[in-house]
């Protein structure tokens, strides 16, 4: 279980240790997220597909079961299950994700992460992953972060 807030130290980083969280994005919460990005093409006007994040026949017009959420949010929730499990004094390192398959609407989502080394300087590399109700992994992931220590 994640805590955010609370701070990760590398000295308290095992091997093997799991991680994770919640979350089913709503349709409110993806037409929020659209809001505060601002999706545009690159002439600057509203992104022409933007509809099948939003409008459940468009994805279907387009082959999807219904609406999607958009990569960019996926991968601000995988970053979030990061930084609560870091806690502040943390700084990820890198960063690196794979879209599998689009993440749906009120889609049931464990966010998953897996310690898998810890390096000096303290560095730790994750394993991560979004899973939905299905057993699919739409989004998956590694990250590489930076902890301090209880010395420093």
């Amino acid at each position: 279980m994640v805590h955010p807030g609370s701070q990760r130290y590398f000295d308290d980083v095992e091997l093997g240790e799991e991680f994770e969280e919640s979350q089913a994005p709503s349709s409110e919460q993806v037409k929020q997220f659209l809001g505060q990005t601002r999706h545009m093409g690159l002439d600057g006007k509203k992104d022409a597909g933007i509809d099948r994040f939003t409008d459940t026949a468009e994805a279907r017009s387009q082959g999807l079961e219904r609406a999607v959420v958009p990569g960019s949010m996926s991968m601000a929730m995988i970053m979030r299950l990061v930084t609560d499990w870091m806690g502040p004094l943390g700084r990820i390192m890198e960063l690196d994700v794979s879209y599998r398959r689009p993440v749906l609407h009120d889609d049931k989502l464990r966010l998953l992460g897996l310690v898998t080394d810890a390096e000096t300087p303290p560095h730790v590399h994750l394993d991560l992953a979004l899973e939905n109700e299905r057993g699919e992994r739409p989004l998956q992931g590694t990250a590489v972060v930076e902890l301090p220590t209880k010395s420093t």
